[in-house]
């Protein structure tokens, strides 16, 4: 009886060795990361025809739904809400998107924009969305003052 455990104990270890030998030396897939870095619109590669990165279409998609009805289809602050006060964040201004990192721009997407210092007017859409999807939108709202 004991023999047949330490055999398959010894067998269970051979497969895990034999899994991480084979796993080594390879490169690592490329991840969703990568494609948040590019810096192709998903305006401009419709234009041109390139392939957009899954990460770039979805954070369009998900920005047109539910912050461009405040922030405008262009991000500029312009959305069916006149008369906001503070006006909604201009995210095609270059210098005003230079003063932000990503984690302040997930933490205002996710907690609110009060939780930055900012209006309390945009909700806290944590609850709404996966992290992933946050990422997608911060990703999708970097390209808008590229253009």
């Amino acid at each position: 009886m004991q023999k047949s455990i330490k055999i398959r104990k010894f067998a269970v270890v051979a497969a895990l060795s034999l899994l991480v030998i084979a796993g080594c030396g390879k490169k690592p897939a490329p991840s969703g990361k990568n494609d948040l870095k590019k810096t192709v619109t998903a305006d401009s590669a419709a234009v041109t025809g390139k392939k957009v990165p899954f990460a770039l279409k979805e954070g369009k998609r998900l920005f047109s739904h539910y912050c461009a009805v405040c922030h405008g289809e262009t991000g500029d602050g312009s959305g069916q809400y006149y008369g906001l006060t503070p006006a909604p964040a201009n995210f095609t201004d270059k210098a005003f998107m230079k003063t932000l990192s990503n984690e302040k721009l997930f933490k205002a997407i996710m907690e609110g924009s009060a939780s930055v210092g900012k209006s309390n007017m945009c909700p806290p859409w944590g609850k709404s969305f996966h992290s992933e999807e946050l990422e997608f939108i911060v990703t999708y709202i970097r390209t808008l003052a590229v253009n």
